[in-house]
């Protein structure tokens, strides 16, 4: 079984919310689908997280008791920031940062992205695309592994 890590983007006034109510979390993204974008980068996240220095990963409020292990609340501003950080980043930039990693890197599914670097620029677009619109409708999000 493969994990994989979903982006779902909220209204400011949602993610503020979530933030005082976690057991809306669940309701809102599981069972009414209330996000307005979403996206998810597969099995790339930790290749990607490690790449990017964590830039679009591990950031916002975490909540642990929330959908399958827990989650992260970001606010609409700190979408603002990262999708500015990640137009920054180029295919090529992605690649020579895989290049740069160690062929020990221990991250998930590392030897994936060795052999299908096309697979790897595929998830990096849909992580920058989802900022990038998340940031132009003035959005919050929500990232989860699952």
């Amino acid at each position: 079984m493969s994990m994989n890590i979903f982006f779902r983007a909220f209204t400011q006034p949602e993610i503020e919310a979530m933030m005082n109510d976690n057991h809306l979390i669940d309701q809102w993204v599981l069972e009414e689908n209330k996000y307005s974008l979403n996206t998810d980068v597969e099995t790339a996240w930790d290749v990607l997280a490690a790449i990017l220095d964590g830039v679009g990963f591990w950031i916002g409020v975490e909540v642990d008791n929330a959908l399958f292990n827990g989650c992260n609340l970001i606010s609409a501003a700190e979408v603002q920031t990262t999708a500015a950080k990640l137009a920054e980043w180029t295919h090529e930039q992605v690649m020579e940062g895989l290049r740069g990693l160690s062929d020990d890197a221990d991250l998930y599914h590392f030897e994936v992205f060795q052999d299908d670097d096309e697979y790897l620029l595929e998830q990096f677009d849909c992580l920058q695309s989802f900022y990038k619109e998340a940031a132009e409708k003035g959005l919050g999000a929500l990232s989860y592994a699952a």
